[in-house]
């Protein structure tokens, strides 16, 4: 009696185990591995956990994302999905419509609007660049050695703050050059104590300007007899890559 108990006891782990690696087995797949999708890890790893990872292909959306991202960041998708060096517009002050950096060699349309991403955020659009007369600027009483020789342009420009606040007495024009060639500093604006310009209309005191708001300011410029306008340029190298656009 004794001999036929121990021989059952015995029997008992060899039958649980034969019955574990029959389930187990190749016609009875563990469903909790084979019931995850291709590429993803289970949901429900096996009693003792999986000590390698699946091989898995890459998913096919990844390229996809990566280009989106290269679109996104201003460059260019590479093979990878990855963005690369190339930018659109300017990389500092931006363009619309610019699909290279803005240079004296490549300069955005008379009329073309350009972002300024500097100190004071902007959406700038030259207007119109008009040649005047010495008699027109004659009531300014200038200094004779500032007017000869020289011929007076009235440049107007609008200005859209984007800064996301309001700007106060902004008075952008201070920050726009003309220049008669690429190099240089550039000729800044003369000298009107912001008077009202009749030839533009424009010059007055800008008072507060909403966040998203469009004003237009106008200026003269004393341009040397000869040499109209080639440039408009609106910003400071010390404070980001300034604007550049034909002036006509």
């Amino acid at each position: 009696m004794t001999k036929l108990r121990n021989t059952l006891r015995a029997a008992v782990p060899v039958a649980a185990l034969a019955l574990a690696l029959t389930a187990c087995g190749p016609e009875n797949d563990d469903p909790a591995v084979t019931a995850a999708p291709t590429g993803a890890a289970p949901t429900s790893a096996p009693a003792g956990g999986i000590t390698a990872a699946p091989t898995a292909a890459a998913p096919t959306s990844a390229p996809a994302a990566g280009a989106a991202g290269g679109a996104a960041g201003g460059g260019s998708p590479t093979a990878g999905g990855l963005p690369s060096a190339a930018t659109s517009g300017n990389p500092i002050g931006g363009a619309s419509g610019g699909g290279s950096k803005i240079t004296f060699e490549n300069p955005l349309a008379p009329t073309a609007t350009g972002s300024y991403l500097g100190k004071t955020k902007a959406d700038v659009t030259p207007v119109s660049v008009v040649k005047g007369t010495a008699a027109e600027i004659a009531s300014y009483n200038w200094k004779p050695a500032d007017t000869a020789g020289k011929t007076p342009y009235y440049v107007t420009v609008n200005f859209t703050n984007r800064t996301g606040a309001p700007l106060q007495d902004e008075y952008f024009m201070m920050r726009f050059k003309v220049q008669t060639e690429p190099k240089g500093t550039g000729i800044l604006s003369a000298p009107t104590i912001l008077r009202s310009i009749p030839q533009c209309d424009s010059g007055k005191k800008p008072g507060t300007l909403a966040d998203g708001e469009t004003q237009q300011q106008c200026a003269v410029y004393l341009v040397p007899d000869g040499t109209p306008p080639q440039f408009l340029v609106f910003g400071s190298v010390l404070d980001t890559q300034p604007l550049i656009w034909k002036a006509s």
